[in-house]
């Protein structure tokens, strides 16, 4: 029995001047999947490098001229009747306004519509992982009253936080169950996305948009183990777990400590510079998890993080709202 090739496809993720919107097209009823809306891009041709391919496919597609792609992540995806590995790019900066140039419908989608659209299964990936925000916030492992838990996420929401992380450590089901209700009608409310450390089975028990596994939990599965359409997250704290997340097709990953925090002074930081050699080990968004505040954002993304993840900065502030907007 012959085995399938998998098809390397170039995808651009495009995005207007102000970052809130992506070029989406329609494919033509002709094509495979027609009537489906994708990110542009297209099949690289023998002997060609991606970054060509991509720049060729995005001008003959959409008339545009890329000035600048920035590597955003791999997804290997298994349809009924072909193998797809699409090469995800980043385009934040082109010439020329894009037209349609194969008769296919283009449009520019805010990034929290991308969902209202029907997409292939392999771009649901893509969706996910853009719609991260670079400020993630986590809460603490217990509370004596959670009505501080409550008010603060309400706050960070409020400010315009759009990915918080419940992690509970020794709660059972139905705490957890009441705790999880009231976060998500709070995430809802403010379109923002809540997160349970937890296992891939807790999806099938609480109202929640994705998992987050603990870096001793990466061994357990041998594959992706939540839908695409839902978010994945890891810890990860050296090279061999980033490895592991990579193998799980994680939408993205913490790398900690970064730098030393109160709550745990006896771990070493591993500093900027390592974080930096490690993220360019994957390719997969990562945030710097571990001492840090909304100010470092700046700092973690010049090492190559995708954003900062927050814990004691948070729930040891006066004021977490402003604490969020100070980004």
């Amino acid at each position: 029995m012959r085995v399938k090739q998998r098809t390397h496809v170039a995808v651009g993720v495009i995005y207007n001047s102000t970052k809130d919107k992506v070029l989406i097209t329609k494919r033509t009823d002709k094509q495979h999947l027609g009537g489906y809306w994708e990110f542009p891009g297209g099949k690289a041709e023998a002997n060609e490098d991606v970054q060509s391919a991509l720049k060729r496919e995005l001008y003959e597609e959409l008339g545009i001229i890329v000035l600048n792609a920035e590597r955003f992540t791999t997804i290997s995806h298994d349809y009924s009747d072909k193998k797809v590995l699409l090469d995800v790019w980043k385009i934040n900066e082109f010439s020329r306004k894009p037209v349609s140039r194969e008769n296919q419908e283009i449009k520019w989608s805010n990034i929290d519509e991308l969902n209202n659209f029907q997409f292939p299964d392999a771009n649901k990936f893509i969706i996910q992982t853009i719609s991260l925000d670079q400020i993630y916030v986590i809460s603490q492992e217990s509370y004596e009253d959670y009505s501080r838990l409550f008010s603060v996420a309400s706050e960070c929401f409020t400010a315009g936080l759009k990915l918080f992380q419940l992690r509970l450590k020794s709660e059972g089901h139905e705490k957890i169950k009441k705790v999880v209700e009231t976060l998500s009608v709070l995430a809802r409310q403010n379109n923002a996305k809540l997160i349970l450390n937890g296992t891939a089975t807790d999806i099938e028990k609480y109202t929640i948009d994705g998992i987050h596994l603990k870096s001793n939990d990466l061994e357990k599965y041998a594959s992706r183990p939540i839908s695409e359409e839902l978010i994945l997250g890891a810890s990860c704290h050296n090279e061999e777990d980033l490895v592991k997340a990579s193998k799980l097709n994680v939408n993205y990953a913490f790398i900690s400590p970064v730098l030393t925090t109160r709550s745990h002074p006896e771990r070493e930081a591993l500093g900027w510079n390592i974080l930096g050699n490690l993220i360019k080990k994957v390719n997969f968004p990562v945030y710097a998890l571990g001492g840090m505040t909304p100010t470092d954002l700046k700092t973690a993304n010049s090492h190559g993080a995708y954003g900062v993840a927050m814990i004691g900065s948070i729930w040891n502030s006066a004021n977490p709202g402003q604490t969020i907007k100070s980004r």
